[in-house]
């Protein structure tokens, strides 16, 4: 090999080590997930950390940080048109992006009584204990408790509390809590995600508009061995030199409260090769684990920490794939 050659190869895998180690240095100033390796990142290791004891009783959180072995363009396309449906192992029946009320598609929800899940989502119906519902909804439970009935009211109930999020967002109730409120509790637990997310969360910090979402959308799919119905939003920062991204599912039928996950990926050259660092955290609020002393967190963080690790495997995986 020429000497002018190797020296300039030389000069380019370092500069490259160095732009890959920028990027994960900067990381290390916000996160909470320590050892920070980007050999062993890009080997497939999922580096995680879980914060088990919030002020929140009903709070917790996980962050995770990985490579996705593809271009920031396409590992940052790949997420945003993540389709869960594609994936059976993740229990997801539906799920329906759209933009606005032309294409909410609410009516398309489709209930089959003769899954397991959504049966028990069916019986749920004329019980308030049983779902999650504001004080004006409870009510309105459809007294027969059959799929037509069980779909109808699901339908319009998740197209009215749309509608007042896309207006004036309205957070809505889910029982006694407001989740508005449990998703600003989520937040102060974080200080450092959320200083550092300041600008992409501005919709979530205070009561307000929604700001501009990139897609709203609504899934069904099975929570704690239930159907659930739930109802979201994706938000997005371009930046020359990263990209982020926020999740929120504001709503759900049952299992949790609310929850939302963000998403910060920066460009890094790897063997020579057009690589994606990834950090992503979750944040979710649930009654199911409050109370006992702390334990039942600590167990729900944990399998918290599972059920996102499992979640990065399947997306990175597609995401290698994608054109």
């Amino acid at each position: 090999m020429p000497r002018l050659l190797a020296n300039a190869l030389a000069s380019l895998a370092l500069s490259t080590s160095a732009f890959a180690a920028d990027a994960i240095d900067s990381l290390r100033t916000w996160v909470a997930v320590d050892d920070l390796h980007l050999a062993e990142l890009a080997g497939g290791k999922i580096a995680t950390a879980k914060n088990a004891s919030m002020s929140l009783a009903r709070g917790m959180s996980c962050q995770a940080v990985f490579v996705v072995n593809a271009p920031l363009e396409t590992t940052h396309a790949a997420l945003l048109k993540f389709n869960s449906v594609k994936h059976p192992e993740l229990e997801v029946y539906q799920h329906h992006v759209f933009h606005d009320e032309k294409d909410s598609g609410f009516d398309k929800l489709l209930l089959n009584p003769k899954d397991g899940a959504t049966a028990k989502l069916i019986r749920s119906m004329g019980d308030a204990s049983e779902i999650q519902l504001s004080k004006t909804e409870a009510p309105l439970m459809p007294r027969a408790r059959t799929a037509d009935t069980t779909q109808l009211f699901l339908t319009g109930m998740l197209h009215a509390r749309w509608t007042r999020f896309s207006k004036a967002g309205d957070f809505g109730s889910v029982g006694s809590h407001d989740a508005g409120g449990e998703l600003r509790n989520l937040l102060a637990e974080e200080s450092n995600m959320t200083k550092h997310f300041g600008a992409l969360l501005a919709p979530l910090a205070a009561p307000g508009a929604p700001g501009s979402p990139k897609f709203s959308y609504w899934d069904l799919s099975v929570v704690d061995k239930k159907a659930a119905v739930s109802l979201g939003a994706v938000y997005g920062v371009e930046m020359a030199d990263r990209r982020q991204v926020l999740d929120v599912t504001w709503y759900s039928s049952n299992g949790y409260l609310v929850s939302f996950t963000l998403y910060e990926m920066h460009p890094v050259i790897i063997g020579g090769k057009a690589c994606t660092l990834v950090w992503q955290g979750s944040l979710v609020s649930t009654t199911g684990i409050e109370g006992g002393l702390g334990l039942k967190r600590k167990i729900g963080s944990g399998m918290m920490v599972s059920d996102v690790e499992k979640w990065i495997r399947i997306f990175r995986a597609d995401a290698q794939v994608s054109p």
